[in-house]
């Protein structure tokens, strides 16, 4: 009888502990519809990301959620971009991810959510740039300190983020080489410095 009890005991945590997540997940109806960018916004959710999500629910520079979608970034005239951060007609800003990560681990895609939200500033700098690599880089190395097995990904991303990943570390979880190399882009010349 004593099993018996122990085992409805802990059945009843399972359930509650169930229903906590789902009561209490974010609701992100106000950025994406699309079930990856969804997974994406609830695992930066549960690494406590609470600076990318605060922007992202709307404390931004439009004070307006930010809309979050897959597109193909050729046809929208961003050539290569993995994503970009774009006004709207109605002045909000969507960030727009290239349609080629859908299938790309969700961590990795909440890795570009984190570092195009940092372009809501819109202040078009060198050193936004380097804060926008900065959150993206940093989110990497925290889901992958909590779930090691998602650098051994195929994805093209994956790939980005653990290069991206070893030099932050190697650099004694600065910014130097990464820095060097927006530096060094043709697609970053023109940004002003501050």
């Amino acid at each position: 009888m004593k099993l018996l009890s122990k085992i409805v005991v802990l059945f009843s945590a399972l359930v509650l502990m169930s229903v906590y997540n789902v009561a209490f997940a974010g609701d992100f109806s106000a950025n994406t519809k699309q079930p990856a960018l969804v997974e994406a916004l609830n695992r930066l959710e549960a690494m406590h990301n609470t600076k990318v999500l605060n922007v992202i629910k709307g404390q931004n520079s439009t004070n307006r959620p930010i809309r979050i979608m897959f597109r193909d970034m050729a046809v929208l005239g961003y050539g290569t971009c993995e994503a970009v951060t774009a006004k709207t007609a109605d002045g909000g800003l969507t960030i727009i991810i290239s349609s080629n990560y859908k299938t790309a681990p969700v961590e990795a895609i909440a890795c570009l959510i984190a570092h195009e939200s940092v372009h809501h500033e819109n202040t078009k700098t060198y050193e936004e740039e380097v804060r926008a690599w900065t959150a993206e880089v940093q989110t990497w190395v925290a889901f992958t300190q909590v779930n090691p097995s998602l650098k051994s990904s195929d994805s093209k991303l994956v790939k980005r983020l653990n290069y991206l990943s070893k030099l932050y570390v190697n650099d004694g979880n600065q910014m130097t080489s990464i820095a060097n190399i927006i530096a060094n882009q043709p697609a970053y010349a023109s940004l002003k410095r501050v």
